[in-house]
């Protein structure tokens, strides 16, 4: 028991700041030694994933919340049919991010990495907020096909690494597309910019779904995190806000931001009675932003 407290205490206020240890040894190895950036943000994410799902499995923070025998079977196929190729598809497209960051030519290209990365990521973050809150929020026919095609991200009830993979295919293109190819198009962000905003972003996405006690202190003011996103995927949509993917800078500019640190939701997912199907029904769900009404 002794040893279990510290191993939980170690990962509420340790995994936090040793995770950002290893993103900027990592990221540094690559500058310093000048390789080709687009493996890099797979090589230095991908050792805090399996760290990540150790502990989730070990020391979850709620287990009602956790992978169980009978969701395993319909999580495989739900990310063997759909999550499995975004997440290919996402690697593609970092890939080709950081590709046209080396071609293209606009402002940012002269500026210094300083400057670029702030700006970077609070265009991203603008881009992605407006979206993520559209895709909740927005009314009328528009706003419903957006729901309904972010709606099977939210349809599990529980909260665990897996889960940032579960999506649908058009949630993955929009995101993509206008808030992070094209804006890096115009931009003409360094290549060097873009490794550091992709590997941060990947963290962030990571971190977000984890069901374990991390707890991130004062930088829950600046990044989204665990304590922030399992808010997002509360049911009451009272209080299922929190919409920037890796900054929560315009969540408190714009009032939608919600940190209750000693606090968890009652119940994730969504509300039983917006007649939605059971996330198990693939298909179905993927069929959802085609549907009539």
């Amino acid at each position: 028991m002794k040893k279990t407290g510290l191993l939980r205490q170690l990962v509420r206020w340790g995994l936090y700041p040793l995770s950002w240890a290893w993103i900027v040894f990592g990221i540094s190895w690559f500058l310093r030694m000048d390789m080709d950036e687009r493996p890099a943000w797979f090589l230095i994410t991908l050792p805090i994933l399996l760290t990540c799902l150790v502990i989730e499995l070990v020391l979850p923070m709620e287990r009602r919340w956790s992978m169980s025998l009978r969701n395993l079977l319909p999580d495989i196929v739900y990310i063997g049919l759909s999550s499995a190729a975004l997440g290919l598809m996402s690697a593609v497209l970092a890939m080709v991010s950081i590709g046209i960051s080396g071609q293209a030519d606009g402002p940012a290209r002269g500026w210094l990495l300083w400057l670029q990365l702030p700006v970077l990521f609070l265009v991203f973050e603008f881009i992605n907020y407006h979206i993520h809150r559209a895709m909740h929020e927005l009314r009328g026919p528009f706003g419903r096909v957006l729901w309904n095609i972010h709606a099977a991200h939210h349809l599990p009830r529980g909260l665990y690494l897996l889960m940032h993979a579960v999506g649908h295919p058009l949630n993955t293109m929009i995101i993509q597309a206008l808030a992070i190819i094209l804006p890096i198009w115009i931009m003409g962000y360094t290549p060097e910019a873009v490794l550091v905003f992709l590997v941060v972003n990947a963290f962030h996405g990571i971190i977000s779904h984890f069901n374990a006690d991390m707890r991130m202190g004062w930088a829950n003011y600046l990044f989204i995190g665990p304590e922030l996103h399992r808010y997002h995927h509360s049911a009451d949509v009272t209080e299922a806000m929190n919409y920037g993917a890796t900054l929560s800078v315009w969540d408190q500019l714009f009032g939608t931001f919600v940190y209750r640190p000693e606090n968890r939701p009652k119940e994730l997912g969504t509300d039983p009675q917006a007649a939605l199907p059971d996330y198990r029904q693939v298909f179905t769900v993927l069929l959802l932003p085609f549907r009539r009404g």
